[in-house]
C-alpha cells in the first residue's frame, strides 16, 4: 500500500469517527486528537467538529485529486465527470 492510500484509510477513519452522531458537548476524544496531530491537523478540544471535518475532507480531495491519473491528450477518451 502507497504512503497515500494509507493516508487516506487514515482519514477515511478520523472521518468516520468525528462525523458519527454526538452530543453537542462532546469533545473530540484523546486518540482522535493525537490521530490528527500525527497527520498535521493541531487541535484542542475546543476544537469544533464541523471543522475538523471540512479539514479532513479537503485533504482528502486533495489526494485523491493527486492520485486521479491525468486525461492522456486527443484521441483519449478524457474521465467521465462524476
Amino acid at each position: 500500500m502507497s504512503e497515500h492510500e494509507q493516508t487516506l484509510a487514515q482519514l477515511g477513519d478520523l472521518l468516520s469517527r468525528v462525523a458519527r452522531p454526538h452530543r453537542c458537548d462532546d469533545v473530540l476524544p484523546v486518540d482522535v486528537q493525537a490521530m490528527l496531530w500525527q497527520l498535521g491537523f493541531p487541535c484542542t478540544e475546543l476544537t469544533s467538529r464541523e471543522e475538523v471535518i471540512a479539514r479532513l475532507w479537503a485533504r482528502k480531495r486533495s489526494l485523491l485529486t493527486a492520485m486521479e491519473p491525468g486525461w492522456g491528450g486527443p484521441g483519449i477518451t478524457p474521465p467521465t465527470a462524476a
